[in-house]
């Protein structure tokens, strides 16, 4: 384990203070090397918590020291263990010595025989919790908003002491909360206050005040009532159950969950509970689903914050914007942009009752949203307040983004964005939500190609983190810089594509659903198909996503696929017929359960078919690199995370060195 590269090495800081109640205290400071992240843990920070406990342990037993602070510096109290690290770990042995050394650490600071006070500062999240959970105490400052322990989302388990420690502090059933269903749910995390009424942290106390409240609460006594019930043999129960239930979603991380179960069942004092945690953390470490897991995370933190090719250029201002168009789609990007700009968003169409049907269409959403408590009704009308309607594009010369949002027909598109062009500034921004048409042949429709981005969002349109910008050969990089800032601004998730048919994810996913209608139309039974493919744990069969996506928009989408590339996507005639004389709203209904149940060969076709198209994609210049190609089928068609997107689950079943003759990754 000595050979572990950390990719940031925490140091410990000892001082000394008193209290006003004469209380002499040590103060042990995590502090990580570079100043510009957070505190995590590895063996080497680790190793210097332990060489600062013993500093203090003579203290504490010549009577020097009555009570210990354990706190952060800046802005976090620490972030957990050094992820990166634990991915690089492939050999049991060395997960196994982790997990102990964890304990062994963490574990000194209860067994001290003064008060261990945890100072949270800042973000306290898996390792950096159980840090804090091994102290006496905790103490938490009112604006910290991230405590918690999503291991379980990253396909391990709180394996320092959290699955042990947290349900004899909180009991049972709030613990589950925090260790289960918070993570597996939507990865929700707790503020100070949460943690305080879950019996979390002790104390909630104002910022600027932290520290001298800590000295204070010391010098009290450290006073806490807590009465965390024992657990019962009907809550395993119904945890088991719950972790049936969770199971049978594809995209779950199956072998944790069972992991953290054994180990909440595990009966005996806390050193068995904590030798449970050591044997189900060091068989979750060494998994490749772990490594996925952590591979994707960068991913959608990192590399979605900072998309890659964004040009160095100064983006404008956007003050005002145009959305052309005023369905479905367009009414969604109305209320987006005037719920996350707050700027002004002038909606048209071709009459005032299709604009009047829109504005009440965004009226009736955000008051669903007020009714269910996640939006104000002063927001409501603040939002609303934004939008506005005009029958005359001359209105639109005042905005300095106008995207179109019609009808998914070259030559509807090219009328609409010539028609504003003659009324918008010289340095408007014209977009298009285009999934799969020529964005350069609508560029060179118009009098200034330079102006026109891609701006293909996803459905539905507040929820989908993906926006692919599309740029062309006439695009400007003010234009593309202004753009991504813009997406940002959404809080989106923008991946710059080059202009080829159907960008990424439905290039992607055209390539996908051809694979599996292809194999229907050679007489394969739907069900033979979605078992093949049940190992890729994607969110819904192929057939089902049809279902979502509408036939005609799935055949549509192929259709220009299979124009661009006649060779790699077919056309189904299945799709077709059934497309043109639909029975009911189930394809797979439709189709009906007749055909061979062997699915063999299914599988490997349809990885070797995206492994393919993947590999012409990146030497085409579709994308800056293969991991963009992951982030836009997890952000954009929800591709499990689990399998790290696409790339990395291509590599593990060969299907890579079979067409490609290499690996995505090394």
């Amino acid at each position: 384990m000595n050979d572990l590269k950390e990719a940031v090495v925490t140091t410990v800081a000892i001082t000394h203070e008193t209290t006003t109640g004469g209380a002499s205290v040590a103060v042990l400071t995590l502090i990580a090397e570079d100043p510009n992240r957070p505190a995590v843990l590895g063996p080497h920070g680790l190793r210097n918590l332990d060489d600062a406990i013993n500093n203090v342990v003579p203290l504490i037993s010549s009577g020097t020291v009555s009570a210990i602070i354990v706190r952060g510096n800046g802005k976090a109290f620490c972030a957990g263990a050094d992820l990166d690290m634990m991915a690089s770990i492939t050999d049991r042995a060395n997960s196994l010595a982790l997990a102990q050394q964890g304990h062994a650490v963490l574990g000194r600071l209860s067994e001290l025989g003064v008060p261990v006070v945890a100072e949270m500062n800042g973000v306290a999240l898996g390792g950096g919790l159980e840090l804090a959970l091994h102290c006496t105490h905790r103490v938490v400052g009112r604006s910290v908003t991230a405590i918690g322990l999503p291991e379980i989302s990253l396909g391990l388990i709180p394996g320092w002491g959290g699955a042990t420690l947290l349900p004899r502090l909180i009991g049972f059933e709030r613990a589950v909360a925090v260790l289960l269903d918070n993570p597996i749910k939507s990865n929700a995390l707790l503020n100070a206050s949460t943690a305080h009424s879950l019996g979390v942290v002790d104390l909630v106390v104002d910022d600027e005040h932290l520290h001298e409240d800590v000295l204070r609460f010391i010098d009290d006594g450290c006073p806490v009532d807590r009465h965390a019930p024992s657990t019962t043999r009907e809550q395993l129960d119904a945890l088991r159950g719950k972790v049936t239930g969770y199971s049978t979603r594809p995209g779950n991380p199956h072998f944790a969950m069972s992991r953290l179960l054994d180990v909440l069942a595990t009966e005996g004092g806390i050193s068995d509970g904590f030798r449970a945690e050591d044997e189900a953390l060091a068989d979750t470490i060494v998994t490749s689903e772990f490594r996925n897991r952590v591979y994707s995370f960068h991913l959608t933190t990192s590399r979605a914050r900072k998309p890659a090719g964004v040009p160095s250029v100064e983006p404008r201002e956007i003050s005002s914007i145009g959305v052309i168009g005023a369905g479905l789609m367009a009414s969604q990007f109305a209320a987006l942009f005037a719920e996350r700009l707050r700027i002004p968003v002038l909606l048209t169409d071709v009459s005032q009752e299709r604009l009047d049907a829109a504005v009440a269409r965004i009226g009736d959403a955000l008051q669903a949203r007020v009714d269910k408590g996640s939006l104000s009704a002063a927001s409501r009308e603040e939002i609303l307040g934004l939008i506005s309607t005009t029958l005359n594009k001359a209105d639109f010369s005042s905005c300095d983004f106008v995207m179109e949002a019609v009808f998914e027909d070259m030559a509807v598109k090219v009328d609409v964005l010539r028609s504003v062009e003659e009324y918008v500034s010289a340095d408007c921004i014209l977009a298009t939500n285009t999934s799969s048409l020529s964005v350069t042949t609508m560029a060179e429709s118009l009098h200034r190609p330079e102006r026109l981005i891609g701006f293909h969002f996803f459905n539905p349109v507040a929820v989908m983190p993906l926006i692919e910008v599309v740029a062309t050969t006439h695009t400007t990089d003010e234009a593309l810089a202004t753009a991504i800032r813009c997406a940002g601004n959404l809080r989106k998730t923008a991946v710059i594509t080059k202009d080829l048919a159907g960008f990424v994810v439905n290039r992607l996913l055209s390539v996908f659903l051809s694979e599996a209608l292809d194999a229907v139309d050679r007489g394969t039974s739907t069900n033979a198909v979605t078992s093949a493919l049940a190992p890729m744990r994607l969110p819904m069969d192929p057939f089902a996503l049809i279902d979502l996506i509408g036939r005609p928009v799935t055949l549509h989408m192929i259709e220009s696929l299979n124009r661009f590339c006649p060779d790699r996507v077919q056309v189904s005639p299945t799709l077709s017929r059934l497309t043109e004389h639909p029975v009911s709203s189930s394809l797979a209904a439709d189709i009906g359960s007749a055909g061979d149940p062997d699915g063999d060969g299914v599988h490997s076709s349809t990885c070797e078919a995206l492994a393919r198209e993947i590999g012409i994609m990146l030497d085409e210049g579709v994308v800056a690199d293969v991991k963009d190609i992951d982030l836009c089928l997890i952000t954009g068609a929800n591709w499990p995370v689990a399998h790290g997107g696409i790339s990395r689950y291509l590599d593990e079943v060969g299907a890579s060195e079979r067409v490609n003759g290499r690996r995505f990754h090394r």
